[in-house]
């Protein structure tokens, strides 16, 4: 009779529930150090942690990055906040999700020239090419922006598309006077050449360099993925502050610079939270530059 009641009881209690399936998605990712929360949360378990199973996929071209959250191929990308303000005005509905680092920060950064150039101001970049990742996109813009508040006429300057890997062949075989480079690509371009100019210096502190953006309807249908996303970048930035030395391996594996130039390279300004203040900064230059025509509300554009 004991075994019989014991077997009843056995029914009575509750199954124990099933793990909750991981939430999946893609992150299309810059190779740069601003995102190395991105790496740790990732290599060191966290991601997986708060429930999510993250693929980190290497963006090729910054240009097509919006593309790839319309298309469905990525559900959070790492454009500039430029290029998520340039999809609103278009009509494609992306939010910023999270800061990734901000500028002027201790990462170095400027307009390379070669070395005997005699190119030594911003006016001397009058009728001179230059490289930058992408057309319009950050880089691109403050570029222009610093042109203009060193008294230059940013249309009387070239610019053309070098990626950051290949900014010091390009610049080597003279195929463009100058580049705009950020580390960890700046130390193989100090051996050949030296900076001009730096447009980071120009920016207000805490100017936002790169974002983790998404696309509205996928936000507010996750909510618990983008939340779950942002403490685990927090958490990484945490655990960041705490190992430099597996952060700094964490930036060569996904950046793929050599470990010698990564340790010589100043660890960035992290945050992850953007505010409406951020946006508008770059509301305002997009206009100036007529590169918007809309005025869109700053604090709507930040997915809850």
């Amino acid at each position: 009779m004991k075994k019989i009641a014991l077997f009843f009881l056995a029914l009575a209690l509750p199954l124990p529930l099933p793990a909750r399936a991981a939430e999946k998605l893609t992150l299309l990712f810059s190779p740069t150090t601003g995102l190395t929360p991105s790496y740790i949360a990732k290599d060191q378990g966290i991601f997986e942690k708060h429930g999510l199973d993250v693929d980190l996929v290497l963006l090729t071209n910054q240009g097509a990055v919006i593309q790839a959250l319309v298309g469905g191929s990525a559900q959070i990308v790492t454009p500039s906040a430029l290029a998520v303000i340039q999809a609103s005005d278009q009509g494609i509905d992306t939010v910023f999700v999270g800061s990734t680092s901000m500028s002027p920060s201790k990462s170095r950064s400027g307009i390379f020239v070669k070395n005997g150039s005699n190119i030594h101001t911003a006016k001397d970049l009058i009728g001179k090419k230059i490289g930058v990742p992408s057309l319009n996109t950050l880089i691109h813009v403050i570029a222009r922006r610093w042109l203009e508040i060193e008294g230059v006429d940013y249309n009387k300057v070239n610019f053309a598309e070098i990626g950051f890997q290949q900014m010091y062949d390009a610049l080597n075989a003279g195929i463009v006077d100058g580049v705009s480079a950020i580390d960890p690509y700046y130390g193989k371009l100090e051996t050949i050449g030296y900076v001009v100019g730096n447009p980071d210096e120009s920016l207000p502190k805490n100017t936002l360099t790169s974002v983790y953006a998404s696309m509205r309807d996928w936000t507010e249908s996750h909510k618990q993925a983008v939340t779950a996303f942002r403490q685990s970048l927090q958490e990484a930035i945490d655990y960041i502050n705490a190992h430099n030395d597996d952060a700094r391996a964490a930036i060569v594996k996904y950046t793929k610079q050599p470990a010698a130039v990564v340790a010589a390279t100043p660890m960035p300004e992290l945050a992850v939270t953007v505010h409406p203040e951020q946006v508008q900064f770059f509301i305002d230059v997009a206009k100036h530059q007529g590169l918007i025509k809309s005025s869109p509300d700053a604090a709507k554009m930040i997915a809850p």
